[in-house]
Order: structure tokens, then sequence, then C-alpha cells
């Protein structure tokens, strides 16, 4: 039998509960408030000591280091290398071409360049030291006009240091009139990629700061706001890099890279978001309470809450990383979840103490008198916005309209999400390079005379016995492997100019053989991998029918790494999506104590983001032209998206929640929408304009993910947010609360009508305008 006694302790239990945290939450608002000086103090010295004492070091992973250690894709790849003398598999290779056909002289040069100079090494009576040549090895090409040379370098030879080798390689033809040469392959490539990145983050970092500047300034009507704005983030800036460096050597994770623009991008747009969220109340509490420090604590009192459980919500979103199977991917988790962290702390105290120190000059408007007939006039327009928002919201949370608006944005998003299911994900690295980078020019010529795939061919291991005296079995597999679809040239046993095998494709011993395959297309791209699964499922059936069924075979190359690479990243997408949103549901579920809004606001949030991600790929893969997206183009787009669409659902939410308790669904979606539109919009048009920017990066890499950061955010901010939430909260009414009782409300409250001069009427809920409590 239950004790009458347990609802009560229950409910004492929870208003204990209350009571601590409204304690906690006053402590914290007094210390920010009082010791504002010390706050600004603490964070200034903080930030000035890390920059100056704690190195920044920068930790990325090669194109190799992308698999595990038991990869069957390396293991086939390294019994190649201990089973024959030379390899062929290089990451640099050099070009040598004449329009028309290469003179026999060059031709006989291009091969005893590479000869000697591995000979050189061999014959020299010590092994090269580290940043050497190793070895040159010449490819044959079967064509006159193009000669090809894989390059090795000795061990501990960086990745910079093997572009400058292979330059100084190349250049020994440069005396030949009419001859060109190219240094490309996906070394060289990362290297150029690295080069772009550097020339264009400053340039990125500076447009971001003007952009700041620009939106607040004209959201505020004031230049000391963007000021502060970038004062604040600025120490964020100085704290969070530091940290992120000692914190990856300390924990053993590696940050590529390649992804700082999007860090810095998280970073400053999480940061001016937070700052504009607080500006735009503080600026009302100003016009209501008698001085700035209760103006602060009334603003942090209102948003404080909100906006750390979505900073919470967001850090949540991009930790779920550490659930990827793919090591690379586990590695952005704690630094995505820093940047949130490090922004979150920096908003939380810095940002109040720096409004109680300005107070009213931080809304010091900007230079140029207006008279006080333009100033009314903006003030009509303002309050006609807003009435026409307040119109807005009182139609579509009607029950009809609210059903004909939820069908319509479902319709439409889920139109836009349809070409994501045609979304192909490649590693080529010289495809997202700029059409006149050399790298990508050497690439070029290579795909016009049909070798585009030699400078990462794949490689098939033969295994069985006296494979010596199978001579002609090996070269009708040759002959099928050559008549595959994209395969441009084979070269394997047949090719060899003597019947004795020398260890280059024939061991002596006769247990193995080998195939190069080079495709005529990106070996890293999506066709290419599309050939080479095509190829290995075959493969068994051609060598049955070339009279080597009773041989093993087995594959590798960067071809079939970047299939690898593929797979990884798409377990690893499905995996990290499922945590944060479970993440994140539990956030919103605590938050709001019901279940039901947070799993239809999730779903909202999940439309969204497929439907930015299949745009991306329209644009990209189907007008562009692009052979796939980048692997973690769409990976990191969608953790992030998901991680501040909760971010905005917690903004959204918090506003419409508190309004509820004291009134109906319908009318605290009508009051609360309109109210905390202005903020929230500004917010998501400023870290939407903040990712666009990284686009200013040439490679098509930060493109796809500057596109598909922004469109998402924007539909986030502007069809999401404003017109799908409360068409959903309209339509379930009290269900929303579920498994909560919804609050008592004395009755329903009047509907905000317009005032004679076409605004809103004022609310008095809670004893001041707009609702505001005290």
């Amino acid at each position: 039998m239950t004790d009458p006694g347990e609802p009560r302790l229950i409910e004492r239990m929870a208003a204990s509960a209350s009571a601590v945290v409204a304690a906690v939450g006053h402590g914290y608002r007094t210390v920010v408030v009082r010791g504002r000086w010390v706050v600004i103090g603490a964070w200034t010295a903080l930030a000035t000591i890390m920059i100056i004492l704690v190195p920044v070091q920068t930790n990325g992973g090669g194109f190799g280091d992308l698999l595990p250690p038991d990869s069957p894709v390396l293991r086939v790849e390294q019994r190649i290398l201990a089973t024959f003398r030379v390899p062929v598999i290089a990451g640099t290779t050099v070009v040598v071409h004449q329009p028309g056909g290469l003179s026999v002289l060059t031709r006989a040069d291009s091969l005893l360049w590479a000869l000697g100079t591995t000979q050189t090494v061999l014959e020299a009576p010590e092994p090269p030291p580290p940043g050497a040549i190793q070895a040159a090895i010449p490819v044959p090409t079967g064509r006159s006009d193009t000669t090809v040379t894989y390059l090795f370098m000795t061990d501990g030879t960086g990745l910079r240091n093997t572009v400058r080798l292979a330059q100084q390689y190349a250049a020994h033809f440069n005396n030949q009139s009419g001859v060109g040469t190219y240094v490309t392959g996906f070394v060289p490539a990362q290297v150029a990629q690295g080069d772009y990145l550097r020339e264009r983050l400053r340039l990125f970092e500076i447009a971001t700061v003007l952009l700041i500047i620009l939106v607040v300034a004209i959201a505020f009507r004031s230049l000391l706001a963007p000021l502060a704005v970038l004062a604040i983030a600025a120490v964020g800036y100085g704290v969070y890099f530091p940290v992120l460096s000692s914190l990856a050597a300390a924990l053993g994770f590696e940050v590529p890279t390649q992804l700082e623009p999007v860090l810095v991008a998280l970073l400053l747009g999480v940061v001016t978001d937070y700052c504009v969220l607080f500006f735009a109340d503080f600026r009302d509490e100003l016009d209501t309470r008698p001085t700035v420090a209760d103006a602060t604590r009334a603003a942090l009192q209102r948003n404080g809450s909100i906006v750390g459980v979505a900073g919470l919500t967001v850090a949540g979103g991009t930790i779920a990383l550490l659930a990827a199977p793919f090591a690379i991917f586990r590695g952005l988790g704690p630094a995505l979840a820093l940047t949130v962290l490090v922004g979150l702390a920096v908003c939380l105290t810095l940002t109040p103490a720096v409004m109680a120190v300005l107070g009213r000059r931080l809304f010091t408007p900007l230079p140029g008198r207006r008279s006080e007939r333009e100033r009314a006039i903006t003030r009509r327009r303002q309050v006609s916005t807003d009435s026409r928002l307040t119109r807005f919201v009182a139609l579509i949370t009607r029950r009809g309209p609210a059903l004909v608006t939820l069908v319509l944005v479902v319709v439409v998003l889920g139109l836009a999400t349809l070409p994501l299911a045609r979304a192909r994900l490649d590693l080529s690295f010289t495809a997202g390079l700029p059409r006149d980078d050399a790298v990508a020019e050497g690439a070029r010529l290579l795909d016009q005379v049909g070798l585009r795939g030699i400078t990462a061919p794949t490689e098939i291991l033969v295994e069985g016995t006296n494979l010596t005296g199978r001579r002609t079995a090996l070269a009708a597999l040759e002959r099928k492997l050559s008549a595959q679809p994209g395969v441009s040239r084979v070269i394997g046993p047949a090719d060899l100019p003597t019947a004795k095998a020398r260890g280059l494709v024939l061991t002596p011993d006769g247990r193995a053989a080998r195939y190069v395959v080079v495709f005529d297309s990106d070996p890293l791209a999506s066709r290419a991998i599309t050939d080479a699964r095509l190829l290995r499922d075959r493969l068994p059936t051609l060598s049955a029918r070339a009279g080597l069924a009773d041989t093993q075979l087995s594959l590798t190359g960067q071809t079939l790494i970047a299939d690898e690479v593929g797979q990884l990243t798409r377990r690893s997408l499905e995996v990290t999506l499922l945590v944060a949103m479970a993440i994140e549901l539990m956030i919103l579920v605590l938050f709001l104590r019901a279940v039901v809004a947070p799993v239809a606001l999730l779903a909202c949030s999940v439309l969204s983001v497929a439907a930015a991600l299949g745009l991306t790929t329209l644009v990209f893969q189907d007008i562009l032209g692009q052979e796939g997206l980048t692997f973690y183009a769409p990976f990191a787009a969608a953790v992030l998206l998901i991680a501040l669409g909760s971010d905005y659902n917690v903004f959204s939410i918090g506003t419409i929640w508190n309004e509820a308790r004291r009134q109906p669904m319908r009318p605290a979606l009508i009051e609360a929408v309109p109210r905390a539109s202005h903020a929230i919009t500004t917010a998501g048009a400023i870290l939407a304009a903040t990712f666009a920017l990284v686009a200013v990066i040439p490679l098509a890499t930060f493109r796809q993910i500057a596109f598909a950061m922004t469109v998402g955010l924007l539909l986030d901010t502007f069809l999401v947010r404003p017109v799908l939430t409360p068409a959903v909260l309209a339509l379930l009414g009290p269900a929303a609360r579920w498994p909560s009782r919804p609050p008592r409300v004395p009755g329903p409250r009047p509907l905000p009508h317009p005032t004679p001069d076409g605004g809103p009427a004022p609310s008095t809920a809670g004893g001041l305008p707009g609702g505001q409590r005290a």
C-alpha cells in the first residue's frame, strides 16, 4: 500500500533541490556582479599567461595514419613489402611530359636519372640519412609523351621535406625545351592543402572579426557592443588553443590541423551568440531596473540557466564523437567540446562582468546624430515588425494552420534531404585543390593521358606454389584484369623482359606474384573506389577462369584504404549521431521535465540537418560535378549542426517554457516567440555568417563544410525555430509536457493585440513589461 506521505516527501525534496539551485544561482550572480573587476582581471591574466607561457603545438595525422594497424588492407601491404624487393605505393610522383611525344634522349634521361639516383644510394658505404631520397623507381606507362617516376624517402623525412626533395629531383629536366615536369600525388597535395590553409587562415580570422563588428553594431546600433564582444572572444581565443594543445599532449589525442578554421569559427560564433543573448536582455532590463547591477543580475537570472544548458548541450553533442569507431574522429570530440566549454565559461563570467562595468555605455549610439523624428520612425518600424511577427505566430498556432504549416515544412525539408541518398565519400586531396595549383595540374595531365590512377595504384597479391612455372595463367589473368571497368593499365608478370624472376612482380621461389593496377580516374575519389570494389568482387572468378583457382588473392593500395576510410566514416557517423541525439534528448528532458516536447524538437533538428546535407550533396556533386564529399566534411557538419540545433532548441524553448508556466501553450507561444525572436535570429545569423567565411579557404573540403553549416544554421534559424517549432508545440498542446502535468493557470490570458500605434500590447506578467520577473 502506498504511503500517503510519499508524494509530499517527493515534493519537499524537489522544493529543497530548487532552493539549493536558487541559492547557488543567487551566489553566482552576486559574485560575478560585485567582483566584476576581479573577474575581468583574472581572465585577462589567465589569457596573457597562456599565450606567453604555454606553447601551442599542432598535431595532425597523415593519410597513412587514418586506418587502425590491424586493417586488412594494411596487412596485405605489409606482406607485399616483405615479399618483393621494390615497393610501388609511393605518395610522391614525378611526371615528365611533352605534347607530341618526348624525344628518345629525354625518355632515356628520365630512366637513367631514376636508376642513377637509386644506384648511388645502393653503392654508398652508409645508409642515407633522414631527409634524403632512398629510391627512384621508373614506372612503365606505355606512352611516348609521358614518363612517371615514384620517389621514396628515407625514414624520418617530413611531408614538406619530401616535396622539396621531389622538386629538386624534377628540376633536372628544367633545361630541356618544351618539356614540362610536375610533382604530384597525395603527399604533395596534402602539403599544398596545408599551405593554402595557413595562407588564408589569418584572412578568415580578420574577416570574422569584421563580420562580428558589423552585425553586432547593426543589431545594437552601438560601436562599443561589438568591441566588447571582440574583447570577450579574444580572451576565449587566447585561453582555448594553449589549453587544447596541453590537453592533446596529456591525453594523447590528435586534432587534424585541417580543422582549425572550424574550431575558430565555432569558438567565435558561440561566444558572439551568447554575448548577443545577454546583451539583448541586459538592454531591456536597463529600462526597468534602478541600477546597472540590478539589470545585470536580472539578465543573468533570466538567461544564465538557458545559456548554461545550451552550452552543455552543444558540448554534450560534440563529446559524443568519443563513441566513434574511427580514431581520427574520436580526437575531435574533446577538441570541439573544449571549444564550447571555454566559450561558455567566458560568457557566463566575463560577459556579465563587462556588462556590470559598462552599463548603458555598452549601447552608446553609433556616431551621427539622428533627429527625434528619425528615432520615432525607427521605433514604429520595430513595433510594426513585432506586431507582424505576433500576428504570424498567432496564425500558425491555430490548429488548422498549424497542421498545414507542419506538413508544408516537413515536405520542403524532406525533398531537400533526397539527394543525401546519392552522397559519395572520397579522400581525394588533389581534387580539392584550386585548378591553377601545380599539383592539381600534374594530376590533370595524367588524367588527360589516361593514367590518372598511376599516382596511387592498386596492388593485387597472388600467393600459391610454382607460380614461376605458370606464366601462361598469370598472363591470362593480367589480360582479364586489363579488361575490367575503370582499369587503364596493368603491370604484371607478362611484362617481364626475361624469363628469370627478379623479385619485381614475381618472386624467385615462385610463391608470390603481384599485379600493379592503374585506374583511369582519381585513385582516392569515389569513381575509382567503385571500380576497385567491383574488381575485388570479380577477382575470384577472374582467377579461376585464368587457371589460378588454387591461389590466394589479396588487394591493397590507397584506393582500398580510401574505401575502408569511407566505410569507417559512415559507421562512425551513425554511431556518433545516435549517441549525440541520446545526450541531447537527455539534457532536454531534464531541462524541460518532459519527454514529448524534447522528442519533437530533436526530430525537427534532425530533419533540418538532413536537409542541409542533402542540399550540400546536390550543389557539390550534382551541380558542380565533384566526384564526392570529402569524408570528414559531412561528418563534422552533421555533428555540429545536431549540437547547435539543440543549442537553439534550448534558447527558444526556454523562453516558451517559462511563459507556459503562467498560461496555456498557444498564448505562451504567441507571447514568447516574438519576444525571443530578435536575439535568436541575430545570433543564428552571426553563427551562419561566421561559418560561411570558412569558404575563403580555396579548398573544396572547406567550401563543403561552409555550405553545409551555413545552410543548416539558416534553416534552423529562419524556418525551424520561428515556424516549425511553434506549429508542432501548438498541435501538441498540453501533451507536450508529458509525463509532467500542465501547470495550473488561472485561465487563458487575452492574446496580445496591437496597440493604437501598431505594436503588441505590453504584457504585465510578473509585474514587469514583457513578462519580466524581478
